[in-house]
């Protein structure tokens, strides 16, 4: 019964989902590792694993150095309304070309995968063709598991993504996207996905 707030600058705050005026608390701040502009970068996306009143993992989406995509985990403190920024652990680290279309939503779906959205790597014009590249991370939706392990990497991949074969990287569940900043399920399962861009 809270409300969490992702800030672009770096910071998570959490205040009671109640009617009165509620002042918000600190739940993580990371605003030194995350890089926050000038264009689109910064902290932009958390998810709550499926279990999380039982394990305390949660994990955020943030652009860092110049520039990378870093889709990592993190664990709350043994105060609730805090969480551990020394606990994380990085699953994903996706060099951008440019500082635009870093995509940013991640979100677990009903089958309990988490999927994260990544641009393309911006710039005018498609200059990079990520979308089509099948070599590439970006300018996809990726689905991934984060209670299993494989190959070496620090998530799992579903044994029912569509690449598993070979034609696409086994990250990826959809490409051809510009930069699928936003996506939400639908009351059948549906992925939508808010695709914005030139």
């Amino acid at each position: 019964d809270r409300v969490f707030v992702t800030e672009q600058r770096g910071v998570i705050s959490v205040f009671p989902n109640r009617n009165d005026i509620a002042t918000a608390g600190l739940f993580l701040d990371i605003s030194q590792r995350v890089n926050n502009g000038p264009n689109e970068a910064g902290l932009l996306s958390t998810a709550f694993h499926p279990q999380y009143e039982s394990n305390g993992l949660f994990y955020v989406y943030y652009n860092h150095g110049n520039l990378f995509s870093r889709i990592a985990e993190f664990r709350v403190s043994s105060d609730p309304a805090r969480a551990d920024p020394d606990s994380e652990r990085a699953l994903l680290d996706i060099e951008q070309p440019a500082g635009n279309h870093n995509g940013g939503q991640i979100a677990f779906g009903p089958d309990g995968m988490l999927y994260i959205g990544l641009g393309d790597g911006g710039a005018a014009n498609d200059l990079f063709q990520n979308g089509q590249d099948p070599t590439t991370l970006l300018g996809t939706i990726l689905r991934i598991d984060v209670n299993t392990q494989h190959d070496g990497l620090a998530y799992g991949i579903p044994a029912d993504n569509p690449f598993l074969e070979g034609g696409h990287l086994p990250e990826v569940w959809a490409y051809g996207f510009r930069n699928p900043w936003r996506f939400t399920f639908g009351p059948d399962g549906q992925l939508i996905v808010a695709d914005v861009g030139q």
